[in-house]
């Protein structure tokens, strides 16, 4: 019985222990989508910027805190025999005597003890508006922060949506290289054959295997080129860069609504989260020329404070309480002021002119990303037509050899141009994808 309680025992902890493994590896096969949604979980930049929304909604509390009043509890201890320390302990501690109006202990008096514990609360009343403008500015700082996040969090998913197709393209020039392996393996045991029969001389064997060694070489390439791709969509997702992956969705054509370039421009112009942030910037600069201003006013607080001294730290002594309100003016501070609201003003337009080169720049890569999808679904469809061609040339020319009527360049040259037809094509299909996913990321589409 207790052989078995173990064997049990065994296998649970071995079933726990391995399912945190298997979470961070994440699933075996991996969609687009699934892709996207990991990336938008574990990407560490994006982690990043949510941390940094979190401290924007932390900077509402600190706005909020200027409205409070302020405590402080404090407690001091002093000895000393200064004649005015003493003489104003000893009133303070409620022990003041007669007889400490003799001349010699008011000249020199023995050293005294004083322990001050103070309660003292701060309440501003007017700060030239300081407490507002703070709130008001904190505010446009969380939605900037909000609108920054989100941008991120699309160009994380295009970041993924781009290593996603480049895994892709990256099997489909190893799909491409393995066929025209297999093709040139098969001219060569051809060329072979006939060499045997005499019918064509040995340099067109030695050509066939030569350029097989050079399918070879670009099979290699082309798997190297997707291990890298494969590190490269793992970082992204936020997994060890050698985490096992094998994607779900193939390279393909889907094709994508998309408008005018001029209605395209305004949507972007309209739904971009870091134009929208960038005119929140906008907004909060202008806030903090306000603030600026406000050094020229007075600063308006109400104090009340609490004190009781005595001679040592647990003693009864005297106490006492003051309420007093202040009022604080700078009538003139070496134009220090005036520097900082001129400073203020110049960032202010610093922004707005930053805000207007952005537009701009939106603007641009819409423009780019719409006429980069034009030009790849025009080479797709160049390069679909050279597929068929290529393919139909290569049967015939390899029919012709086999005959006697054609040379090994001449097949060779034939599955050069097939295997180069269908990598273009390849390359196009891949330009189409990312082109869309960069267009929808320059409209400020989400994902």
């Amino acid at each position: 019985m207790k052989t078995i309680v173990w064997i049990l025992l065994a296998m649970i902890t071995s079933v726990i222990t391995s399912v945190p493994a298997a979470l961070a590896e994440g699933p075996a096969s991996l969609t687009l989508g699934d892709a996207v949604n990991t990336a938008l979980r574990h990407n560490r930049p994006l982690l990043s910027e949510g941390e940094k929304l979190k401290a924007a909604e932390a900077g509402i509390g600190e706005a909020r805190a200027a409205f409070l009043p302020k405590a402080d509890v404090s407690e001091t201890f002093v000895r000393s025999d200064n004649p005015v320390t003493v003489f104003g302990s000893k009133l303070n501690q409620g022990d003041f005597q007669a007889s400490d109006f003799a001349i010699d202990k008011l000249n020199s008096p023995s050293p005294i003890n004083d322990f001050n514990f103070r309660v003292q609360v701060i309440q501003p009343l007017f700060n030239g508006g300081k407490e507002i403008l703070g709130y008001r500015r904190a505010k446009l700082a969380l939605e900037s922060a909000k609108m920054k996040h989100e941008r991120a969090r699309m160009e994380t998913a295009y970041e993924t949506v781009q290593a996603y197709w480049g895994v892709a393209l990256a099997g489909e020039y190893i799909k491409t290289a393995k066929q025209a392996e297999k093709s040139t393996e098969k001219h060569l045991k051809l060329a072979q054959a006939l060499y045997g029969q005499g019918m064509i001389l040995r340099s067109e064997v030695l050509l066939a295997k030569v350029h097989l060694a050079d399918v070879e070489e670009m099979l290699i390439k082309a798997e190297n080129r997707e291990a890298t791709a494969k590190a490269a969509l793992n970082m992204i997702l936020g997994r060890p860069q050698d985490a096992q992956l094998t994607i779900a969705d193939p390279l393909a054509y889907s094709p994508f609504p998309a408008g005018s370039l001029e209605s395209l421009q305004a949507e972007a112009l309209k739904d971009r989260p870091d134009l929208k942030g960038m005119k929140f910037n906008v907004e909060n600069m202008g806030e903090g020329v306000k603030l600026a201003q406000t050094d020229y006013l007075p600063d308006i607080n109400l104090i009340g404070r609490y004190d009781r001294n005595s001679e040592d730290a647990f003693g009864h002594g005297g106490d006492s309480y003051t309420i007093m309100g202040r009022l604080t003016w700078n009538v003139f501070d070496g134009f220090l002021t005036t520097s900082r609201v001129r400073e203020a003003r110049a960032r202010r337009n610093a922004a707005s002119y930053m805000y207007g080169q952005m537009k701009e720049g939106a603007l641009f890569e819409v423009r780019k990303a719409y006429n980069d999808l034009r030009e790849a679904k025009k080479r797709m469809d160049v390069e679909s037509a050279a597929v068929k061609e290529g393919r139909e040339s290569l049967r015939i020319i390899t029919k012709r050899f086999g005959a006697g009527m054609a040379k090994s360049l001449d097949v060779i040259d034939a599955d050069t141009a097939l295997t180069r037809a269908r990598t273009n094509y390849a390359s196009a299909l891949y330009d189409y994808n990312v082109s869309e996913a960069a267009l929808r990321l320059a409209i400020g589409e989400k994902y």
